[in-house]
């Protein structure tokens, strides 16, 4: 008695009494939560564990709408959250083409964009979006121990973007170096720059601009990227 009266005085104070002459009685698991949480921090807690076992989240339709906490498999929001969601989106789309959010298949249509949830909240982060405690604290747990080859697969990606974005670079030099060194190869019967026989040209000879490497581009995105070009030095060409 003098132990429990211990901790009825550490805890309580020492004008209350602790009975204990009946025994406590057992709880559910369901009703052992709501003592622990609220009825929000357990719905946002219970939509977190769920989603967080997925590898990847669309961009669009389950990424945004879980930073502010909203089920997406709930069609029904209230329109202010709409409207925020439709602005997060835009800045979204801007900071992937800036390549300031990484998504795993960045080349297929928009609302296809998948993206790792480490990487979504790390972008969050990065651009000041407030985002529920529940998902920041089960993040951190996931980022510390539960799956560690995410990162590995982020720089593979990460990797391939750099390898990519060189090749375009050497594909715009060779273009530039056959435009001065053989441009009547690059040139129509007109006299007129055309951009297919440049990447004909370039592929050709893709050892003298690649080494060893296979160009990650093929001919058709070669010959839109020499024509983007065209387009934005015709002026002094």
């Amino acid at each position: 008695m003098k132990i429990i009266n211990k901790i009825k005085t550490s805890l309580f104070g020492a004008d209350k009494e602790i009975s204990v002459a009946n025994a406590p009685v057992e709880m559910t698991m369901s009703e052992r939560e709501r003592n622990i949480y609220d009825e929000d921090r357990l719905r946002l807690q219970k939509l977190y564990e769920k989603w967080i076992c997925k590898d990847k989240w669309l961009l669009r339709k389950e990424g945004i709408p879980l930073l502010f906490g909203l089920n997406p498999d709930t069609k029904k929001h209230d329109n202010d959250i709409l409207i925020k969601t439709d602005e997060l989106w835009e800045h979204a789309q801007e900071c992937v083409q800036k390549k300031l959010l990484s998504v795993v298949n960045v080349y297929n249509s928009a609302d296809e964009w998948e993206v790792f949830p480490v990487d979504l909240y790390r972008w969050a982060m990065v651009s000041r979006i407030s985002v529920p405690d529940e998902f920041s604290t089960l993040i951190a747990f996931v980022m510390q121990t539960v799956k560690p080859e995410q990162h590995s697969h982020t720089q593979t990606v990460v990797e391939q973007d750099a390898v990519l974005q060189k090749h375009r670079e050497i594909v715009l030099g060779a273009a530039t170096s056959l435009l001065v060194n053989a441009s009547g190869q690059c040139k129509d019967d007109k006299g007129k720059v055309v951009a297919i026989n440049i990447s004909k040209l370039i592929l050709e000879n893709k050892q003298e601009w690649f080494g060893q490497d296979e160009p990650l581009l093929v001919e058709s995105e070669m010959t839109e990227l020499i024509n983007n070009y065209i387009k934005l030095t015709s002026p002094i060409m």
